[in-house]
């Protein structure tokens, strides 16, 4: 018996992981299918007759819709971060199981219990549920296109910075008590960042046995940032740069977290991913850490993620450094190098013009 006075605290666990072809799948319950159209394709001979549904926005009014209109018995997200993610927000508000199949291994968000929003120029996260099961089939995810397959490993390299961020917050007193920097987290996430790197390659070719190893990376990570209750590991002044000028170039529609296969974000037509944009953030900020940040530039380019995307004018890049102080001050965000570092127009054109040039 635990005492009275003793905290209670619930600590996520991953989803049922189940390796399987897609002919094997049998689903005779009345299901709900929410995926996007290119996701779709990709597994559109799969044994389930659906009320399918598009998605193709990430605000809560758009999931709330959604899920007030969802009629089945088992919700079926299908695709990349978008089409799962907005399944796990329908499958919580209806109390519904829930399988994820990712069509791609773009972002952790077929693992996690929290649903990203974009609102008010920024993303949030509610708390909705992890998938029960998450269906892999590795002939799917192998055959993705080369700059998509492994655009997840960039949350696996945000680490890299992340960590920094909060090593530095924590010298600075700036953490809160329920986000303390322990030893332990450091050597995990310390390990899961090197073993990325040393095995970039491998991942970025695409073989059966470098996306296994993706995939493992990225349930290692979920599985760290529950135990430690925050996401602040993996998450810092990289993914604020991304929030940032996502907000600035007007990104939105559909969204930059659903990459399925042949789908991309798009800015006057030129394509936009997700692990582009958190790889570029990851070698701006190492930058400005003073980190040794060309080995992060080579694990992207044996990633075979593009951390030069042309849809994104270095303008755009710099005027979103240049305001970084207060965009994180706006919105409250967590102490990082960008809490403290006001950017001036001289270091965001000598920061750029070092990585990319």
């Amino acid at each position: 018996m635990l005492p009275d006075d003793c905290s209670h605290e619930k600590i996520g666990r991953l989803p049922s992981i189940v390796s399987c072809s897609l002919a094997d799948i049998k689903e005779r319950r009345e299901a709900v299918v929410l995926t996007t159209e290119p996701a779709w394709d990709v597994v559109k001979d799969l044994d389930v007759h659906p009320q399918l549904i598009y998605v193709d926005g990430n605000t809560k009014a758009d999931m709330t819709a959604l899920a007030e209109a969802c009629e089945g018995e088992v919700v079926y997200g299908i695709g990349g971060g978008l089409a799962i993610d907005t399944a796990k927000y329908v499958a919580a508000a209806n109390g519904l199981p829930l399988i994820a199949l990712p069509t791609v291994l773009s972002t952790d968000a077929f693992l996690t219990n929290a649903t990203g929003v974009r609102e008010n120029g920024c993303v949030h996260y509610l708390r909705s549920k992890a998938p029960d099961t998450v269906i892999i089939d590795m002939d799917v995810l192998c055959s993705a296109p080369a700059s998509m397959r492994a655009g997840g490993a960039a949350d696996v390299l945000s680490i890299a910075t992340a960590m920094w961020d909060w090593q530095e917050a924590e010298k600075m007193g700036a953490n809160p008590s329920t986000q303390q920097v322990t030893p332990q987290a450091i050597g995990i996430g310390s390990t899961l960042l090197q073993t990325l790197l040393e095995n970039a390659r491998e991942i970025g070719s695409g073989t059966p046995t470098g996306l296994k190893l993706l995939l493992d990376l990225l349930c290692m990570e979920v599985q760290l940032c529950y135990l430690c209750g925050h996401s602040r590991v993996e998450e810092g002044s990289e993914h604020y740069f991304v929030y940032a000028i996502e907000n600035h170039v007007g990104v939105g529609l559909p969204n930059p977290y659903d990459k399925a296969h042949t789908e991309s974000e798009t800015i006057g037509g030129e394509p936009l991913l997700h692990g582009e944009l958190v790889g570029l953030g990851i070698l701006l900020m190492a930058a400005l850490q003073s980190q040794p940040w060309m080995q992060y530039r080579h694990a992207l380019e044996c990633l075979q993620i593009n951390y030069r995307p042309s849809a994104v004018a270095r303008d755009a890049i710099a005027e979103t450094l240049i305001d970084l102080f207060d965009y994180v001050a706006q919105h409250q965000l967590p102490y990082t190098v960008a809490t403290t570092l006001r950017i001036t127009p001289d270091i965001a054109d000598r920061t750029i013009q070092t990585i990319l040039d």
